[in-house]
């Protein structure tokens, strides 16, 4: 079902990420409405609303805006409610300092993942990767395969087919969901257009990219960039990979993956041996998650 999107709303969420970059912007009204390809007589009713609620605050003396303290109280409820998860914030600063790399925690989210937190030593090269908490991640194959692996028939089944390709396919990617399972991490590795998915990467999540159009540009280079042949099967020691993600998951009491850690992007290609290492390395660290939720691997 194709849902019918709402352009004021879109607008809306675009004035609060807007003012969010960096943290304490303050703009004017002729600043974001410039910034948004819009008159001021369209913005400042929504200016209007969201500061008489408390999400943004307009100076008396300057008239420019900035966020509200509504907001810190609807960000603490938020962070509640992913309490279970408040683990993985130190697993990921603990990754990232390890790999060097960009790492992240993903939560499934409806028919998506949603990235819940990122951490980026500053050193890492992710491929024109700029992601943040928040960003959608569309949750098809190949993606997501580590949190369904574990799940049965009827989930995996769906998670097919929602790439019409990947459904066409009776063998190979149930096959690689079998390895995943295996060794307990799975590996994306990057397109064989490896220079355009950075083109397309750095398009949708650069800088000034924000609300539903980076949201919908994000999802749309994954759709056209990845296809099955992303998800790793068996790893040949031997041979040489080029991983976007190595991802572990996260389960809770019952045995169900409610998220994973994800270390992203490779500045250079590594051995099968490597990639092994790191895949073990990932999956220790998401194991004392679990372990810190008093969850339970299906393995164990």
């Amino acid at each position: 079902m194709t849902v019918r999107r709402s352009p004021q709303t879109e607008r809306l969420v675009d004035i609060v990420e807007m003012l969010s970059e960096p943290p304490g912007r303050r703009c004017s009204l002729t600043d974001i409405a410039a910034a948004l390809g819009l008159d001021k007589a369209t913005v400042y009713p929504m200016l209007t609303e969201l500061t008489r609620v408390g999400w943004v605050v307009k100076h008396p003396n300057t008239k420019t805006y900035r966020l509200g303290p509504a907001l810190v109280r609807i960000g603490e409820a938020a962070g509640r409610s992913i309490a279970e998860l408040g683990p993985t914030s130190r697993a990921i600063s603990e990754l990232a300092d390890a790999t060097g790399q960009l790492c992240c925690v993903v939560v499934p989210s409806g028919d998506d993942l949603l990235i819940a937190g990122v951490r980026d030593t500053g050193q890492s090269r992710s491929g024109g990767l700029h992601l943040r908490t928040g960003d959608r991640i569309t949750f098809r194959p190949p993606l997501g395969s580590v949190l369904v692996a574990w799940s049965d028939d009827v989930a995996i089944a769906t998670w097919l087919d929602r790439n019409p390709v990947a459904a066409a396919d009776d063998h190979r990617l149930p096959e690689r969901l079998a390895a995943v399972r295996s060794r307990h991490f799975a590996v994306e590795q990057y397109p064989a257009n490896v220079g355009g998915f950075h083109d397309l990467a750095s398009a949708a999540t650069g800088a000034g990219v924000r609300g539903s159009r980076r949201s919908t540009a994000f999802v749309e280079g994954q759709q056209q960039t990845l296809d099955a042949d992303v998800l790793v099967g068996a790893i040949d020691e031997r041979a040489w990979y080029h991983p976007l993600s190595v991802n572990a998951p996260i389960f809770d009491v019952d045995g169900e993956a409610v998220g994973a850690l994800c270390v992203l992007g490779c500045s250079a290609p590594m051995s099968g041996t490597e990639l092994n290492r790191r895949g073990e390395l990932v999956s220790s660290v998401a194991g004392r998650v679990t372990d810190h939720l008093g969850g339970s691997s299906p393995w164990n």
